[in-house]
């Protein structure tokens, strides 16, 4: 069974790195580009026409920047997952997105291979953050309030794992349930929890101070 083809628009307004995601794609079969846009009006309305899967956007663009982008395309019906691209590690704004709903971010200098992972992970729903930003990032939110108490203690080891940056498989590895099971749990969690995604569940972690041990 040839794996699942994902719909991707790109939102960049720099030329050169427009080539570099076009050759970044070229070798993975799985993955259409469906659209690109330079600026964020453009690239909402291309959302709203093509219906992607993955919405690929520069943080920083003309237009709507990536945050206002994020939160229209987010609050679209059967939104797309929103992957932010960024040049720097502006940890302001890297929050502010998350908070309107994107699911994660990269580096434009991250390898190719990385830019590849994460379009298909943010395509299975899981977050998705740069190494070079997880520390950044994640350790810079502040703890807010203890979590929940009906939570149960696996769900705060599934709740901590995915602010760690685990993926579903890697995740159902550390607690010995498979990846399908995991899924089902998160799926659960983030409705009681009432996150948008993966990446806001892992926010929710970091208030909640529920780091590795």
């Amino acid at each position: 069974m040839p794996p699942s083809q994902i719909r991707l628009v790109f939102a960049e307004d720099d030329p050169l790195v427009c080539q570099a995601i076009h050759a970044y794609l070229r070798p993975a079969p799985d993955i259409e580009v469906v659209g690109e846009a330079a600026d964020g009006v453009a690239a909402l309305r291309l959302v709203e026409q093509e219906r992607p899967d993955v919405l690929l956007t520069d943080i920083n663009m003309p237009g709507h920047d990536g945050v206002e982008l994020t939160r229209r395309v987010t609050a679209l019906p059967n939104p797309p997952q929103v992957l932010c691209f960024t040049a720097l590690a502006d940890e302001h704004l890297m929050r502010e997105a998350l908070y309107a709903g994107a699911c994660g971010f990269l580096l434009k200098v991250d390898r190719p291979e990385m830019v590849l992972h994460g379009i298909r992970s943010a395509f299975n729903g899981e977050a998705v953050v740069s190494p070079r930003l997880i520390t950044s990032l994640l350790t810079s939110i502040p703890r807010a309030s203890p979590p929940p108490s009906d939570l149960k203690d696996l769900e705060l080891d599934l709740i901590r794992l995915v602010g760690e940056g685990l993926n579903n498989v890697e995740i159902g590895g550390r607690l010995f349930l498979s990846p399908t099971t995991v899924k089902t749990y998160v799926s659960r969690l983030l409705t009681r929890t009432g996150s948008r995604n993966c990446a806001q569940l892992a926010v929710k972690a970091h208030e909640w101070g529920l780091r590795g041990a």
